[in-house]
C-alpha cells in the first residue's frame, strides 16, 4: 500500500470516524471502501469519447470551424488549441 494524506472538512471527518466506530474497524479501512465504490461507479463513464463523437454524428451539423480537424481534442475535450 501507498501512504496518502488528504485534507477532509470536519463534518466529513466526524462522520467517518462515527462508520469507523460503528463498524469496529479504522477510518482508514472505512475510506478505502468508500473510494473503492466510486472507482467502480467511474469505470461506468465513458472516456473514451466514443459518446461524445456519436452525439455529434448525430447533429448533423453542417459548416463548423474551419480548424476542427487541426483542433479536434479542443472542440471535443477542452484542451489547448494548436496553431496553423
Amino acid at each position: 500500500m501507498i501512504r496518502t494524506q488528504i485534507y477532509l472538512p470536519d463534518e466529513m471527518h466526524s462522520q467517518l470516524q462515527q462508520i469507523a466506530q460503528a463498524k469496529s474497524t479504522s477510518m482508514a479501512q472505512i475510506t478505502r471502501k468508500f473510494i473503492e465504490k466510486g472507482l467502480k461507479t467511474s469505470k461506468d463513464i465513458d472516456t473514451s469519447g466514443k459518446t461524445v463523437m456519436r452525439k455529434l454524428l448525430n447533429m448533423n451539423i453542417k459548416g463548423g470551424p474551419k480548424d476542427l480537424s487541426t483542433n479536434l481534442d479542443h472542440y471535443l475535450y477542452g484542451g489547448p488549441k494548436k496553431k496553423r
